[in-house]
């Protein structure tokens, strides 16, 4: 009787991977079933599965992008990845278009779901890569201006320090922060800050 070869699994350094990826890579549902029943990989959700090999650094954003497709990292978790503020949030904020769902969630690192409208889903985001991925997150304008229509929920001190903090950054784009705040409807607010502080 002919026992199977080990299998080796071709993404090492991922720790999720989606069935998607894989089959346009050439890998078959036969082989991701073979991945599953030698324990290399284990299904999460519908389309994503768990490198269960994966030995390098946990991330906590690894986890967004692998539990959440359309998740962007939002809010105070964005605004401490650009180093606009040091306020150390008890879960990853995570944005998604109103109308979706979530099936399931790990149990860490806990995650927080806002829904946002289309347009305030859609503006600003941008995708960061690190070791065992890349997850998407709002660029430092977007994460001002959603703070600022949040601030009830963050408290205003925190939020206004944000602003502080992002108009003494060398790459500040006092423009572009304008046009998004127009955008999203919040620009008054935002020009009442402005006149304080610059």
């Amino acid at each position: 009787m002919n026992k199977s070869k080990p299998l080796t699994f071709p993404f090492p350094d991922r720790k999720f991977i989606r069935t998607s990826k894989m089959l346009e890579l050439g890998f078959s549902y036969y082989m991701i079933h073979r991945f599953i029943k030698d324990g290399i990989i284990e299904r999460i959700n519908g389309n994503t599965f768990e490198n269960l090999q994966y030995t390098m650094e946990e991330n906590e954003f690894l986890y967004v992008d692998g539990y959440i497709e359309q998740g962007v990292v939002c809010l105070m978790s964005a605004a401490v990845y650009h180093g606009i503020s040091t306020v150390r949030p008890y879960q990853i904020d995570v944005a998604i278009p109103i109308k979706s769902k979530v099936s399931i969630l790990p149990d860490w690192p806990s995650i927080g779901i806002f829904y946002f409208s289309d347009t305030r889903y859609q503006l600003g985001i941008e995708r960061i890569s690190f070791d065992g991925g890349s997850c998407a997150i709002y660029d430092k304008e977007k994460t001002v201006c959603d703070l600022l229509a949040y601030r009830n929920k963050y408290g205003q001190e925190d939020c206004l320090d944000v602003l502080k903090n992002y108009l003494r950054e060398e790459d500040r784009d006092i423009n572009k922060l304008i046009r998004y705040a127009q955008q999203l409807r919040s620009y008054t607010i935002l020009s009442k800050y402005l006149e304080v502080l610059l």
